[in-house]
């Protein structure tokens, strides 16, 4: 069984920051990871630089008193940048904006690992390149560093041009609060596909299921209504994951009936752990995702012509129309 290395401070004091010291600090995109992010270190005493396009977020990046600039004199101004755009913007933008500003020495900080494992970003050599990846949604980033709980992060170095890039990397987990949860020893090529499996395999493996328990229900005679809000429209689903989270996969049994932890764990016992499903996720995993093949597909022009068309589908799907006209019924 692998074990990761794990860096975990409820305090953290100057001396572990020591690395940021006299360093200047871009955090590129105010979006929800960058405002978290950005806010975050500047209450561990190390206010950012924040580059932006002209777009709502600058706004918001002003009122709360950053120094905003363009992209690329943010990334030319900082020897530490963190980027925290979407992923499909990223190769262009570094090509064009931030890598003609950093210099040997510099850090380039990724929140993903999808864009430096699949090769798309052209880093000048010289420039230390790491990850620092909060497991977290921007807004709870925020909220857990305010109130000291943290959130994990995976931490790696990908590129040590000056030798001294681990020390940048534990600095900046530190100061966005990513120790306080704890720093999980990871790398590039692991954070960007068991994100991508977990989005291409587990999660339409769950869509799948609640897809087709809706139409086997339904086909059994019983109503949208009831179907859907046992499914989910409930959010006893969201609330059974919270517990899973807290008191683990099985400890959360104990919440649930009797007569529901016997069905449940009856039912699973009776799956076939090397079956159709895992097969299924193994392809996933090779075929798609190591082998590059996704990353080669969604970096195609129409791979966002695409997208569009599945939206379009999944909104006709009967599910999706049965969803709304229930929604519609209670008002929600």
């Amino acid at each position: 069984m692998a074990h990761a290395e794990i860096h975990q401070d409820r305090t953290v004091d100057a001396a572990d920051l020591a690395a940021l010291s006299g360093r200047t600090i871009a955090v590129l995109g105010f979006g929800n990871q960058g405002a978290a992010q950005a806010a975050n270190l500047r209450d561990s005493g190390h206010t950012p630089l924040v580059g932006n396009r002209e777009d709502s977020y600058v706004a918001g990046a002003r009122e709360e008193g950053f120094d905003v600039r363009s992209i690329a004199d943010a990334a030319a101004a900082a020897d530490i940048a963190l980027l925290l755009v979407p992923d499909e913007v990223q190769p262009g933008l570094v090509r064009d904006e931030v890598a003609p500003g950093l210099r040997a020495g510099d850090t380039l900080v990724v929140a993903s690992g999808y864009n430096w494992h699949f090769g798309l970003l052209e880093v000048p050599d010289g420039v230390d390149v790491v990850m620092v990846a909060p497991r977290m949604i921007g807004a709870a980033v925020r909220d857990r560093y305010v109130d000291r709980h943290g959130f994990p992060c995976f931490v790696s170095v990908e590129r040590d041009a000056t030798g001294h890039a681990w020390d940048t990397t534990l600095a900046v987990a530190r100061a966005i609060g990513g120790t306080l949860g704890g720093a999980i020893v990871s790398s590039a090529r692991e954070e960007a596909a068991l994100d991508l499996f977990s989005e291409q395999a587990v999660w339409p493996a769950i869509l799948d299921v609640v897809r087709t328990a809706h139409r086997v229900a339904v086909e059994a005679g019983f109503s949208e209504e009831a179907v859907l809000n046992e499914l989910y429209l409930s959010a006893e689903p969201a609330e059974v994951f919270a517990h899973v989270a807290r008191e683990g996969l099985f400890g959360q049994l104990g919440l649930h009936s009797r007569t529901s932890q016997y069905g449940q764990l009856r039912s699973l016992a009776a799956l076939d752990e090397q079956g159709e499903l895992a097969a299924r996720f193994a392809r996933v995993m090779h075929d798609d995702i190591l082998s590059g093949a996704f990353a080669r597909d969604w970096s195609r022009p129409e791979a966002g012509e695409r997208l569009e068309a599945l939206h379009r589908e999944a909104a006709a799907s009967p599910i999706a129309t049965a969803e709304a006209e229930v929604r519609a019924r209670l008002g929600s």
